[in-house]
């Protein structure tokens, strides 16, 4: 019989590892290290963003039955892929499992924002990954002007702009992988020399990693350019400083991804990966798992000032509950319980067709 570790947090994991014969451990992922590998033997680790696949962390793995780890997250800065390599063990993470979720997290941040936001507002993306070019694909579809900046990938009618363009947006929204190093790191791009030239009163979004902005000089540019400021993501996280929570427009809890359809669906894609590393049957599937959803994009596209998206999200809560358990101060463990009682959003419904997506 397999024995799987996993992150206790991985939406339905019973209902696809169970239809197996698997044995399934579940603990806190950041509790899964070298003492947990050593202690329960697994074949396979399902993690997500908050277990460090290191050499660090998880130790000498060539006198372990591990053999394959998914993880359920769209980025993989949390994943040493050489150590892994060196090991032998088959990895496969979720990309492109909440590009829809994160994508329409933003729009609603913006809706929330700008209230009844002009057609021709101007939206800035940096990055155009799975999120960044469904993020753009929606923004079109609302009559916004959208500019793309990524240098990874050829120029065309949304990679159109440079960064200094995109920094002159109404709206600004990251959606870059941490990288440190390379020809274009992205580690504090957003800096006090690149702040510096947002135009005053605009909105910046990061939903992607914390680390991506200078906590230190985006404070000092709301205060400079009273610059309109969302973040899902933190510098230090799970710890939030207060003095920048308090700074923010909307804060959320790392949670743009959270929805019902981007959390199974990333569950879905590593459990495929795994029947396949153990050539295993498939067993269980995305759609069987999904309850019927009463939210269509079209709803949002026929209503005149776009207010919809009120009634299929309501942002401000989120960020009033994270305001609520920072009282006096948030620790880590609140920011996790945070994520782990979160109440999974749906994404909206839309024609695949119609909608090019």
């Amino acid at each position: 019989m397999l024995r799987v570790l996993a992150d206790e947090n991985i939406a339905n994991l019973d209902d696809y590892l169970l239809c197996h014969q698997v044995e399934l451990i579940k603990m806190a992922g950041r509790a899964i290290d070298r003492r947990s590998l050593i202690t329960h033997q697994p074949d396979a680790l399902f993690i997500r963003s908050v277990t460090q696949v290191t050499q660090e962390n998880l130790g000498d793995l060539s006198n372990t039955p591990l053999k394959f780890i998914g993880s359920a997250t769209i980025g993989i800065d949390h994943i040493d892929t050489k150590y892994l390599a060196d090991h032998h063990i088959n990895f496969a993470n979720a990309s492109g499992c909440s590009k829809h979720s994160v994508a329409q997290y933003v729009i609603t941040a913006i809706l929330h924002a700008h209230q009844s936001p002009k057609t021709n507002l101007r939206l800035g993306i940096i990055g155009l990954g799975n999120i960044g070019n469904t993020l753009a694909r929606y923004a079109k579809r609302l009559g916004w002007q959208v500019f793309g900046f990524d240098p990874f990938l050829a120029t065309d009618s949304i990679n159109n702009a440079s960064l200094d363009e995109i920094l002159d947006c109404d709206v600004i929204s990251i959606h870059t992988p941490l990288t440190k190093t390379g020809s274009h790191p992205t580690y504090q791009m957003l800096n006090a020399q690149t702040l510096a030239k947002i135009r005053p009163k605009a909105l910046l979004i990061n939903s992607a990693r914390g680390e991506i902005i200078d906590e230190s000089a985006l404070l000092a540019a709301i205060n400079q350019k009273q610059l309109s400021v969302v973040l899902d993501v933190f510098p230090n996280e799970p710890f939030i400083s207060q003095q920048l929570l308090y700074a923010l427009k909307l804060a959320t809890p790392h949670i743009a991804g959270y929805t019902l359809e981007g959390k199974i669906r990333g569950t879905d894609m590593i459990y495929q990966a795994f029947c396949q590393t153990f050539n295993l049957p498939i067993l269980q599937h995305f759609l069987a798992l999904l309850p019927p959803n009463p939210y269509h994009f079209s709803m949002l596209l026929n209503h005149q000032n776009q207010q919809p998206l009120a009634w299929f999200y309501d942002i401000q809560a989120d960020f009033e509950a994270l305001k609520a358990a920072a009282c006096p101060h948030i620790l880590g463990n609140q920011f996790d319980m945070l994520r782990k009682n979160y109440h999974l959003r749906r994404e909206w419904i839309f024609d695949e067709q119609q909608f090019n997506f």
